[in-house]
């Protein structure tokens, strides 16, 4: 586990007092502080030095403010998941909603509270602990797969050496699913608290929403969507962690009532009004019902999202007959990606779209690839960008030479 020490946090603000204030307050936690005095330090702290934890940074300074810092910050692949804290003394509800458009995880309005700021700095710190660690594992683990296929493949292996590689899988296997258990214990944790503010920020609004101002009001709804937004990713890392304990329980599945049922599931909180969505016939499989409606939950839930800006959205959900055993796939005509960026595609914690142009933890396809894998299949993508993308997956080890593309 990561000394205090070795945490680094960067504060930026364009007045030496106030940057004395905050590292006075953080000095007992003996994190690794950096100091910029303005957005232009701070980025190039950042290309210099770009593995910190958090940012606390004041909206209002000469030249460059602390939204410009933000959106160049963001911009950047290697910068984009260093949360931010937003320090103000401004009372304008437009600036807040701008400095959560522009990335910013959280505010703090000055005068700075020790305790408050002490707390918020504590949950974040941890939070960037846990995603470096899966991160850090889940690559490591990859890695060592790929150099035992490949040299399996090539049969220049000696007995002697698989063994003992299979014991590093191994070793790496137990940390994994002890991290797995750290992070399902951590985030377990975290959802009554979030559940509380969440209940007593609703309450409030209920029974005193009356008596607040059209901008009391409007901080409120903030307060309520932030929360929500971070119960999503909380329950997501739940799912993530459960994905590799859970008990793989197989029985015939009619995949068509599945797909039907996750529709109906889908329409109930996202309006389908001006999608056209073909279902063809999809053939019964043997699989986890629960996890496999996680994997059709995600793959439409993905293709709606990212089809709904085009001026006929399509998507169609089908299979393929392979020598007897199924490839099935969900296919839209929406934003697509770049092939170039494939390798990060079902990566823990990576996205290929900003969230500003399309919401999202940037988990979801790595439990999908958790769930395929653990049925002995395959998953698998082929896009352009702007022409839309299919998703495929198998539930053994079929797998085509190359991409159909008969879809």
């Amino acid at each position: 586990m990561e000394n205090a020490s070795e945490i680094k946090i960067l504060l930026v603000d364009d007045r030496d007092e106030n940057l004395l204030a905050l590292e006075t307050i953080l000095m007992n936690e003996e994190y690794q502080i950096v100091k910029a005095n303005s957005g232009r330090q701070a980025l190039q702290c950042l290309l210099d030095e770009p593995d910190f934890y958090l940012i606390i940074m004041d909206v209002v300074m000469p030249g460059m403010d602390g939204f410009e810092t933000a959106e160049l910050i963001y911009g950047r692949e290697k910068l984009k998941n260093i949360p931010i804290i937003f320090l103000t003394a401004m009372d304008i509800e437009e600036n807040i909603y701008k400095g959560y458009k522009s990335g910013a995880i959280d505010y703090i309005r000055k005068p700075v509270v020790p305790d408050l700021l002490r707390a918020k700095v504590g949950a974040f710190v941890d939070l960037s602990l846990k995603n470096k660690r899966l991160i850090a594992q889940e690559e490591t683990l990859r890695a060592i797969n790929q150099e035992l296929e490949r040299e399996v493949m090539e049969r220049k292996l000696s007995e002697k050496k698989i063994k003992a590689l299979n014991k590093d899988l191994q070793d790496k296997l137990a940390e994994l699913q002890s991290l797995d258990a750290f992070a399902y214990s951590v985030s377990h944790d975290l959802m009554s608290p979030l559940n509380n503010i969440n209940g007593l920020t609703n309450l409030l609004i209920r029974q005193q929403g009356d008596k607040l101002n059209e901008s009391g009001q409007k901080m409120l709804h903030m307060v309520v969507e932030s929360t929500q937004k971070m119960s999503k990713l909380v329950k997501n890392l739940l799912l993530f962690s459960r994905q590799a304990n859970a008990e793989l329980k197989k029985a015939e599945l009619d995949m068509n009532s599945m797909v039907q049922a996750v529709l109906r599931e889908i329409s109930a909180y996202k309006p389908l009004e001006g999608f056209q969505i073909v279902v063809h016939d999809l053939p019964r499989a043997m699989c986890d019902e629960n996890m496999i409606r996680q994997v059709w939950i995600n793959f439409i839930s993905n293709a709606i999202k990212y089809s709904q800006k085009s001026a006929s959205p399509k998507i169609d959900v089908g299979a393929i007959r392979n020598n007897g055993s199924p490839i099935y796939y969900v296919k839209d005509n929406g934003a697509g990606f770049d092939m170039k960026d494939y390798d990060k595609l079902f990566g823990a914690f990576q996205r290929l779209h900003t969230e500003k142009e399309y919401e999202g933890t940037g988990i979801g396809l790595n439990i999908v690839k958790r769930i395929i894998e653990r049925h002995g299949g395959k998953v698998w993508a082929e896009s352009s960008q702007g022409m839309g993308a299919t998703f495929f997956f198998t539930l053994d080890k079929t797998y085509p030479e190359t991409v159909l593309k008969v879809v």
